[in-house]
């Protein structure tokens, strides 16, 4: 007869997420502390079970004089169990302005995102969400911090976080791990109590647990409500994000048509799902209400990394730095070349139009840079300045300072990409050079 499952193995088994195929690749977040050995071993008895594919990764901070030590462990430990394992160094930046932890978390997470996995399973237990509460609570937390750790999310497009140990109090590990022998290594700076989250786990929560014996249950509680109320927020975030960008941009007219707190859900939601980080909520309240009131054109909101443009009735997003992935701007402010290889090298593709460059000019040695504010090009009428003309097709001003221009060899403007050719340039029914990553920005198309 098979000896039967440990108690915490059968909840896990129990438990296993039915969406995990045959096959799946898990990688376990594995430091040498108990929690993640402890994971490493269930994981490693529950493989033949469900036939996943296991292996580990240690994340070497450098930080202790033990980091070596603990590698070596980690490896030790995996060539028990028979699972690979990656030891993978990181540079944590003490003078980082997130402060250690958070940067270690930081590089921690970046390794994690390498796409080695299908699901990365991660050793948070009951004790850590209760910690994870109380210390969003002491720093004033909202609704998503409060509602602590979820037991999966997505971590990129191709992984996802999985904690399967979240339900299970510390004092369950350590049980598991003496009643199979499992050695673990000690990290001193967890004991540490300058650091808000080690005074909390040894002097705060035990006090707070011997006036209120059933603290956890009742936190773990909370946090279920709080996670449930998070997921009804996120559906209604969801359905209004698809309503205010119904036609594919941020439309601010329809954004003011929202209650002023579904209107600032949009502003973070818009900011987040644009990689812009998270704002402080006296910037985000003052953009709000910019917004709401605006009389101007324009507007820009900084953020953490980058900036938000409200121009006319759309929302733009520019990570900081947008501009150095230009190829025109790149390399020294100038393409040089033959037009017709130029173009296509660079990203820009020539499309049909009822008046486009005309074929020899494509053989001729021309210039792609960025539009200044000297530039004119010459129409039927006459002479006209490009960046007149891009005001005209309601481009955002963020966006003029580097448009795309085709300048022939006297670096007179042939082109304005997307837009017009010159009639010294032209002809009819021949093609214009587009830079698609640029039609968002032409409100007004002619």
């Amino acid at each position: 007869m098979s000896k039967p499952l440990h108690p915490l193995l059968q909840r896990l088994a129990a438990a296993w997420p039915h969406d995990f195929p045959a096959g799946i690749r898990i990688e376990a977040g594995l430091s040498g502390g108990l929690d993640s050995v402890v994971l490493l071993h269930a994981l490693s008895a529950l493989q033949q079970r469900f036939g996943f594919a296991l292996t580990a990764v240690h994340v070497h901070h450098g930080l202790s004089g033990r980091a070596d030590e603990w590698a070596d462990f980690c490896r030790s430990l995996c060539r028990r169990l028979n699972v690979p394992l990656r030891v993978e160094k990181v540079t944590v930046a003490e003078n980082s302005r997130l402060g250690i932890e958070a940067e270690a978390r930081k590089q921690r997470y970046r390794v994690f995102s390498d796409g080695r996995c299908d699901v990365l399973a991660l050793a948070h237990h009951q004790d850590d969400q209760v910690e994870t509460f109380m210390l969003a609570a002491l720093r004033g937390g909202g609704l998503r911090a409060l509602s602590a750790m979820p037991g999966r999310r997505a971590l990129n497009g191709q992984i996802q976080v999985w904690r399967p140990l979240l339900a299970e109090p510390r004092e369950t590990l350590e049980n598991y791990a003496a009643e199979h022998g499992l050695a673990y290594v000690e990290d001193g700076s967890n004991r540490n109590p300058a650091f808000l989250r080690n005074w909390l786990r040894h002097e705060a929560l035990p006090q707070w647990r011997s006036r209120v014996p059933h603290l956890d249950r009742h936190i773990v509680g909370s946090i279920r409500a709080l996670q449930n109320e998070l997921a009804v927020l996120n559906e209604i975030v969801a359905q209004d994000y698809a309503y205010v960008c119904e036609t594919g941009a941020f439309s601010i007219a329809r954004w003011k048509t929202l209650s002023e707190a579904r209107r600032r859900q949009q502003l973070l939601h818009y900011a987040k799902q644009q990689g812009l980080g998270v704002p402080a909520p006296e910037s985000l309240a003052d953009f709000s209400r910019v917004l709401g009131t605006m009389q101007a054109a324009s507007a820009e909101w900084p953020l953490p990394q980058g900036k938000i443009h409200a121009y006319r009735d759309t929302l733009f997003a520019q990570k900081t730095g947008w501009q150095n992935a230009l190829p025109w701007l790149a390399q020294e402010g100038v393409l040089r070349g033959r037009l017709k290889n130029i173009l296509p090298e660079n990203g820009f593709t020539l499309k049909p139009h009822s008046f486009g460059i005309r074929e020899e000019l494509l053989n001729e040695e021309c210039m792609i840079r960025a539009a200044s504010a000297d530039d004119v090009i010459q129409t039927t009428v006459g002479r006209k300045n490009v960046w007149k003309i891009l005001q005209e097709y309601k481009v955002p001003p963020f966006a003029r300072r580097c448009w795309p221009v085709v300048a022939d060899a006297g670096n007179r403007c042939a082109a304005i990409a997307n837009i017009r050719v010159s009639v010294h340039h032209g002809s009819p029914n021949g093609a214009i050079p587009v830079f698609d990553k640029f039609n968002c920005f032409v409100l007004e198309p002619k």
